[in-house]
């Protein structure tokens, strides 16, 4: 068995993963989102070998002059989840935009977000989030919550 190696990586690489654990049953183009190729997209990986175990992409949205980013497609392989992988890659991810931000304008301010399946909202909060929403329906794929954690 390989070492996990979480590391920075490229939208064609985790869009399986995405598509199947997100999208299950439906094409692997339902699993793009439009903002996968802008330059300040970030796209993560959690690797064991050349296969793909966990994955989480980090758009930079607007937030009233705070820098923000939106986690999205957030998945880990069924057969790796409860295994730290998720955990870890987040935490690779927000270091990586702890390091990104700290010279920007309004860094202290700078926040990553996200609309949480109710299901994960125990991960995220474990992690330091916070449930900043009512919960609400999103068409077809079920309850969430948006949720928000400072990155510095």
């Amino acid at each position: 068995m390989h070492p996990i190696r979480n590391c920075e990586t490229t939208v064609d690489k985790i869009l399986g993963l995405r598509a199947r654990e997100l999208r299950a049953g439906k094409p692997v183009d339902s699993a793009r989102f439009p903002e996968d190729q802008h330059p300040h997209t970030l796209h993560f990986a959690a690797f064991t070998g050349d296969r793909v175990v966990g994955c989480l992409t980090l758009i930079r949205t607007s937030g009233g002059g705070t820098p923000s980013w939106q986690l999205r497609g957030m998945a880990t392989d069924k057969a790796w989840q409860n295994k730290g992988i998720g955990k870890n890659l987040l935490t690779c991810a927000e270091e990586r935009l702890r390091n990104l931000v700290s010279e920007q304008p309004g860094a202290s301010d700078a926040r990553i977000w996200c609309n949480a399946r109710t299901g994960a909202v125990p991960f995220y909060e474990h992690l330091g989030y916070k449930k900043v929403s009512d919960e609400f329906m999103i068409e077809k794929i079920g309850p969430h919550y948006k949720m928000e954690k400072k990155i510095l």
